[in-house]
């Protein structure tokens, strides 16, 4: 009985201090065969787009754009020199009504900064009116994987919150704040790109 006691209040405490993951989100991702078959290296990552109400996510979309660059070789990618990329893309802006995610503008950026492939992140939702009580953003993202031809390699979209800090302390600086759940956002968007095969095509 005594055992049994211990037992259930050892459950207790193991249940009370379970931490809930930093990230909640519902992703409709899905690769094409072409990902597989292409088994494209280097990237070129586009400046990430906000799309969000009252453009909310204006602060972060260049810290977005580097956490993506950064996080692309742990999924065996090569990503190119932003400077690069951004020097190919003067000579192709946007047309009225386009977005980043408008399949015509990317089929008129692919290839331009002599990459295997671009990668395009939208910001559809940022919403911070919770953060500074909950340290929680609520965020809603589109990405496509876009070939040098225009074929579409990999699309869908990430909706869900973020906890500042992720598993640790949330910092307590606003700003810093929304660049942790920033950071975290992008890296569980490449989360759910399959990996490079190594060794190449």
């Amino acid at each position: 009985m005594v055992k049994r006691s211990i037992a259930l209040v050892l459950l207790a405490l193991v249940t009370s201090c379970a931490t809930p993951p930093p990230i909640n989100a519902t992703s409709s991702f899905a690769a094409s065969p072409a990902l597989a078959l292409r088994n494209p290296s280097d990237i070129a990552v586009l400046p990430v787009e906000d799309g969000s109400a009252s453009v909310a996510a204006a602060n972060y979309v260049d810290y977005m754009r580097q956490a993506l660059w950064r996080q692309l070789p742990s999924r065996l990618y090569s990503p190119l020199s932003l400077e690069l990329v951004d020097a190919a893309m003067l000579r192709h802006q946007k047309q009225a009504g386009e977005t980043l995610m408008t399949p015509a503008y990317l089929k008129r950026v692919a290839g331009k900064s002599s990459e295997d492939a671009v990668l395009a992140v939208r910001v559809n939702r940022w919403d911070e009116s919770h953060m500074m009580a909950d340290k929680k953003v609520d965020f809603d993202v589109q990405a496509a994987l876009v070939a040098n031809d225009g074929e579409i390699l990999w699309s869908g979209s990430l909706a869900g919150s973020v906890k500042a800090g992720g598993l640790s302390a949330a910092p307590r600086d606003r700003d810093q704040m929304g660049r942790s759940c920033a950071e975290q956002a992008m890296v569980e968007v490449l989360n759910h790109l399959q990996r490079r095969r190594a060794g190449g095509n």
